[in-house]
């Protein structure tokens, strides 16, 4: 199924949401880093691995640093969904 890239955004900042513990009900831009949303590294790779489940993707362990704003993940996910 093909997700377009507002949907992948949508799900992405859901699951972001879901792994905050301050300011929950901020609103989450594309260009927030993670860090800025409270997720220190443990929490970013929960991120990723929920992402991985969610959109059934893998994400390579050399890639997880390069993951550090909102939109690093929606390009990520849209770019493994789309070589699928």
């Amino acid at each position: 199924m093909t997700m377009t890239v507002d949907q992948v955004s949508l799900d992405v900042v859901q699951l972001t949401r879901k792994l905050m513990t301050e300011d929950v009900d901020r609103e989450i831009n594309p260009d927030d880093a993670f860090v800025d949303l409270g997720l220190d590294s443990l929490k970013l790779v929960d991120l990723l691995a929920a992402a991985e489940a969610h959109f059934d993707i893998e994400v390579p362990d050399e890639e997880v640093g390069s993951f550090t704003k909102v939109q690093d993940l929606t390009d990520f996910v849209l770019a493994a969904r789309s070589s699928v």
